[in-house]
């Protein structure tokens, strides 16, 4: 019985398309990405490394490409109150501005900004789990920025020198 349903649901995904994501195609063998050790830097390394054959290196003399974070932001803005002027909602907001360059400072990816935002109600009864929910939203704001940045970088064309 459960044979019959992995094959039927093999089928089903086959037939609507779906395909694993598997290595992504960038234009460059290898980049480097300053500042280096910020967290997006640190995920942006981990994403590159396990999810292409692109390297990630150090040097920025050593490489071809170099990716710039510029700015990387995350604020909260209350949204709502209650009568008794307690917040009741917050906006997370993630904002990242990035630019991708080659060896010759030539623009391959123009100054770019994402802007993600996440509702997060809140209760001055739970502070310390509304806190843990907000740092798991903000993570998750976090490698949904990875996941966009990367999607611009394969989307560069490579070099046709």
């Amino acid at each position: 019985m459960r044979i019959v349903a992995v094959i039927l649901l093999a089928g089903l995904l086959a037939s609507c398309g779906f395909h694993l994501r598997g290595q992504q195609k960038f234009p460059f063998d290898s980049v480097a990405i300053s500042p280096p050790s910020s967290s997006l830097a640190l995920a942006l390394k981990r994403a590159i490394r396990e999810g292409s054959e692109a390297q990630v290196v150090d040097n920025p003399t050593k490489t071809s490409y170099r990716l710039e974070i510029l700015s990387e932001m995350d604020d909260r803005i209350i949204l709502s109150l209650d009568a008794t002027g307690q917040v009741r909602e917050y906006q997370l907001r993630y904002k990242v501005v990035f630019r991708l360059l080659d060896a010759k400072g030539n623009l391959r990816l123009p100054r770019s900004k994402l802007l993600l935002t996440r509702l997060l109600s809140y209760d001055i009864s739970e502070i310390l789990a509304k806190e843990s929910e907000a740092a798991l939203l903000n993570r998750d704001m976090q490698n949904d920025a990875v996941d966009q940045i990367l999607r611009r970088l394969a989307a560069v064309k490579p070099d046709e020198n």
